[in-house]
């Protein structure tokens, strides 16, 4: 069998796999595109792998569309927090976590995003990955933060702010200290509806293949992980751009 029939199904993988507005190669994209071509030509023992590889990532990239198609509009949840425009031209949606420090250090370039752009609004979605029970107080940062937005929402602001600013992890005291400070005490609890609530968060987490926090969607792409403010902006700009 000749190599052009091995290395057909890997390019159309591949291409399968980008935007539909990538289709159109950049000169540097189809330079890179070229070179993977080569490679595989001078490798063939590769292309087995990789056909087996691009068609997992396919898979997921599909299985990933149905699950966020799925959650659109739960993104709109009232248990979700969130800053920025109330009729948006792009919707940034951030699985986050109180304990995380590099959501801590993302906050800063997420306030400043909302900030510069009237037309962008920010959904936080806290999912407690790395502390699911104080229990001391039988309950969590997120679900205290989520009592707060819905049950006390002018005082969420601070909480959030709050919560935010204390470096490492969460426990007994800090909460209550955020409590006492923003008098949002009654709130240390877990009523059975925001346990829920904060559970479905984790669920809708895993349901779209992520696996870390900070985890951003934006439009139809992922960011997964910290993001520096331009890296950020830029990605709205595309998404903006996108329609």
């Amino acid at each position: 069998m000749s190599f052009t029939r091995y290395i057909a199904p890997c390019v159309a993988l591949m291409m399968l796999a980008m935007p539909a507005s990538a289709k159109n190669l950049s000169d540097t994209q189809q330079a890179q595109l070229d070179e993977i071509v080569s490679l595989l030509e001078d490798n063939p023992k590769l292309i087995a792998n990789l056909n087996q590889s691009l068609q997992t990532f396919v898979e997921q990239q599909q299985t990933f569309k149905q699950n966020l198609a799925k959650r659109r509009d739960w993104f709109e949840s009232k248990t979700h927090s969130w800053i920025g425009a109330e009729n948006p031209a792009v919707t940034v949606v951030n699985f986050m976590d109180y304990n995380c420090p590099y959501c801590k250090k993302l906050e800063d370039e997420l306030q400043k995003l909302v900030a510069a752009h009237d037309d962008v609004k920010v959904i936080n979605i806290a999912v407690p990955l790395k502390q699911q029970t104080i229990d001391e107080l039988g309950t969590n940062s997120a679900v205290y933060a989520m009592n707060v937005w819905l049950e006390q929402p002018e005082a969420f602001a601070q909480v959030h702010e709050l919560l935010m600013k204390k470096r490492g992890m969460h426990d007994a005291r800090s909460l209550e200290k955020i409590a006492k400070k923003t008098k949002t005490e009654q709130w240390l609890k877990t009523p059975e509806e925001t346990g829920k609530a904060v559970a479905d968060n984790y669920r809708a987490f895993v349901e779209l293949g992520l696996r870390g926090t900070p985890a951003m969607i934006i439009g139809d792409q992922v960011a997964p992980g910290y993001l520096p403010y331009p890296q950020l902006e830029a990605m709205v700009e595309a998404a903006k751009a996108e329609g």
